[in-house]
């Protein structure tokens, strides 16, 4: 305990520090929350020490207020462990934890609004965004800033509303801070079968022993993992525990918060980038005070101020979503896994396709593994087979377009499968993982091809905005109606999922369609109201992209249909061939969830491709086995270490020659070797450039201190911009 007048170090929440020291003005210990400022620019911090900068005592300030809520020892261990691992600054990890500036504060009194539908209302796309994010947050009432936020409109579009009478002036008082602390109970509504009970069975022991163990339960798509990790949840809670479920956010859904809720007796408590301000500061001091001791929520979850934490569970544990590449780089399952191991209790991974270095940690003994190899209720796996797209099978008619007659992307086997499928009085899924209508525009006769000038990547037509899109920074332009360097027309090329509903529509003009990518589902809302019509069966065909793959139960689909399953094979990144045998094995298994089998058809020009053949044999054990030996022979991860650095800058000519000292200044590495520089797979982002160096080193190896020391032995030029990732699974 440390007493008035000490000198203390306190960690500031920001990318640059690693501790100040300030003078207490009443009495804390470590973990405490202070209030400080740095260059006249307020804090929260907290005490992670004694002082040790030897300033002259008229030389260090005061902190302003020692505040209620602490962080325990462990809490700190973490960030600073954390910190050594991604290499990110301590500051900047606390700044994922202190990421709520009001928490500290009263509810700000602020006019707020509700939604209404005024007389003569026409909703436009942006008006209904407001009405979705409204209802996104339970038709709370919501700031003009909040409106904004959720729903990403323009301040102009919320005054507009607030003139047409749409958004209505409502009670500007705070609203007390117990909205979202529920009590649980296990309502009994699920009877577990014997191997759903044995698993089960096995995480009860682990929570009712105590200390740091990670199982794997590891399921086929439909076998009821989630109940068994309810189970586990529940467990945890009766036992005095917080616990914290990590989903992806497209799992996030209204039928596993109506099943949570079935099983509890309650909501969870949800966090996630879409709320309210009021209401993350609630949920954060509800966190801190221990009141809310269950929280379903993204990755960001992880760094609520947690008392008590019992119990993570990581569902989806292999999606790539929960590798953060902003604010700082780091995977959200392995630094739970680091918490869990620092605090000492158990953590669950639940996955029907886990990450490779999942499995090697299997292997070595490292995470327990529960196996559910059947599906919940007596539905059937479905039934999968490729089909082979060579010889031009394919083109079996043509669709008339806006540019020119082409050949159609639905092969005949596959229409032939929706006409039967339609016709038995069931659903239909088409997955394409491409937004918008043609991934490229081009001259055929010069060979111009619309480039974003911004980015170096392609744009793509997208036929509901009548517009080019740069998928890296969003810029739009005009579809040119002839080339124009040369005068001649401009072609489309390539598939999105626009055009795979063109050609439906042409083929099948009786069935309702409904199109899902981020493009049409602009909020959590809008999907929520699509799924509801695919369980009541108003849709017939739905057609989307990754956001369909994982997280829904439709019981009446019994066909999906998988547009151009090579697209994610020809990439060179090293676990192209594992993303994708996940990617495609999630989407097959949203078939034949119910009474009736399903089937999947996956057309592809490599029928024969390890993936492929996998897929249809069910093969999923062996062929990870086969893809992992390969990675232990080049010595990538898990065998190996990675860690890129990304350096980029506004000036080439200034980019090129740091680079070219960055390089000369490269250390002679024991165990490792450092690649580069490169170009970047994507050369320019936001007219940023980009190089990239890469280290490697053998599993063992500790490549942090060395890259550490390399950085800081340069002087970073003001206009350049370095990234550290370790481990990264973007190598563009």
């Amino acid at each position: 305990m440390f007493n008035a007048g000490d000198i203390v170090k306190v960690l500031i929440p920001n990318v640059v520090n690693a501790g100040y020291d300030y003078r207490l003005t009443a009495p804390a210990d470590i973990g405490a929350l202070v209030r400080v400022t740095v260059m006249m620019r307020p804090y929260v911090g907290v005490i992670i020490g004694p002082g040790d900068s030897n300033l002259p005592p008229q030389k260090i300030k005061s902190v302003s207020a020692v505040l209620d809520g602490r962080m325990s020892a462990n809490d700190l261990r973490w960030i600073h462990k954390m910190a050594d691992w991604t290499m990110m600054a301590p500051g900047a990890v606390l700044r994922l934890i202190l990421n709520v500036p009001d928490a500290f504060t009263p509810p700000r009194v602020e006019q707020l609004y509700t939604w209404a539908i005024a007389d003569g209302t026409r909703m436009t796309t942006q008006r209904q965004m407001v009405a979705d994010a409204f209802a996104a947050n339970d038709n709370e009432a919501m700031s003009a800033a909040d409106v904004q936020n959720i729903a990403h409109v323009g301040a102009s579009v919320v005054r507009g509303l607030i003139k047409s009478g749409n958004l209505v002036p409502a009670d500007v008082r705070p609203r007390a801070d117990n909205q979202f602390v529920y009590q649980y109970l296990d309502t009994g509504a699920v009877t577990l079968n014997t191997d759903q009970a044995a698993a089960a069975a096995v995480l009860a022991g682990c929570i009712d022993a105590g200390g740091f163990s990670v199982n794997l339960l590891d399921g086929v798509t439909g076998s009821g993992k989630t109940q068994v990790y309810f189970d586990a949840l529940w467990r945890a809670y009766a036992r005095g525990a917080s616990v914290l479920l990590m989903m992806p956010e497209i799992a996030l859904t209204a039928q596993f918060m109506d099943r949570f809720a079935a099983r509890f007796g309650a909501p969870p408590v949800v966090w996630h980038s879409n709320l309210t301000a009021a209401r993350r500061r609630e949920i954060w001091r509800g966190v801190m005070a221990g009141d809310i001791r269950v929280v379903v929520g993204t990755r960001s979850a992880l760094f609520l101020p947690w008392q008590n934490l019992g119990l993570v569970i990581i569902d989806e544990e292999h999606d790539g979503s929960y590798k953060q590449e902003d604010m700082g780089n780091y995977h959200a399952r392995d630094m739970a896994i680091l918490r869990a191991a620092i605090a000492g209790f158990p953590v669950v991974l639940a996955s029907a396709t886990p990450a490779a270095e999942t499995l090697e940690n299997v292997a070595l003994g490292k995470y327990g593994r529960l196996r559910l190899t059947s599906r919940f209720g007596g539905a059937q796996m479905p039934d999968i087979q490729t089909i082979d797209m060579r010889g031009g099978r394919a083109a079996d008619y043509v669709v008339a377009g806006d540019d020119a007659a082409r050949p159609g992307m639905l092969s005949a086997p596959l229409c032939d499968a929706i006409g039967e499928t339609l016709g038995a009085g069931q659903q239909v899924m088409l997955f394409i993982n491409r937004r918008g209508f043609a991934p490229i525009v081009q001259c055929r006769h010069c060979g111009w091809a619309a480039q974003c000038p911004d980015c170096s990547v392609g744009m793509t037509y997208h036929k509901r905005l009548g517009k080019l899109l740069c998928h890296m920074c969003g810029r739009t332009a005009p579809l040119p109606k002839t080339c124009p360097d040369c005068g001649n027309d401009v072609t489309m090329r390539g598939a999105g999922l626009e055009r795979i509903e063109e050609e439906v529509a042409a083929k099948f003009p009786g069935a309702r369609t409904a199109l899902v990518s981020s493009d049409t589902m602009l909020s959590r809302a809008a999907l929520e109201r699509l799924v509801h019509k695919m369980e009541d069966g108003e849709i017939d065909i739905i057609i989307g992209t990754q956001i369909l793959a994982k997280g829904h139960h439709f019981p009446n689909l019994t066909l999906v249909g998988v547009v151009d399953a090579d697209m994610g094979l020809y990439g060179t990144d090293f676990r192209a061939a594992e993303h994708t045998f996940q990617q495609l094995f999630q989407v097959a298994g949203r078939a034949g969830r119910g009474a009736t089998p399903g089937r999947v058809l996956m057309q592809t020009y490599q029928p024969e491709h390890p993936v492929m053949t996998a897929i249809c044999a069910g093969a999923r054990d062996e062929f990870m086995a086969s893809d992992m030996a390969a990675r232990r022979c080049a010595q990538m991860p898990p065998y190996g270490q990675l860690i890129a650095l990304i350096v980029e800058g506004q000036k080439e000519s200034t980019l090129q020659s740091f680079c070219a000292q960055l390089a000369a200044a490269a250390p002679a590495m024991r165990g490792g070797k450092i690649m580069g520089p490169i170009a970047a797979g994507v050369y320019q982002i936001r007219n940023w450039y980009r190089m990239r160096f890469l280290v490697s080193g053998p599993a063992r190896a500790n490549l942090q201190p060395a890259v550490r020391q390399w950085l800081s032995s340069v002087r970073v030029p003001a206009n350049i911009r370095i990234k550290v990732d370790v481990n990264p699974q973007n190598f563009m």
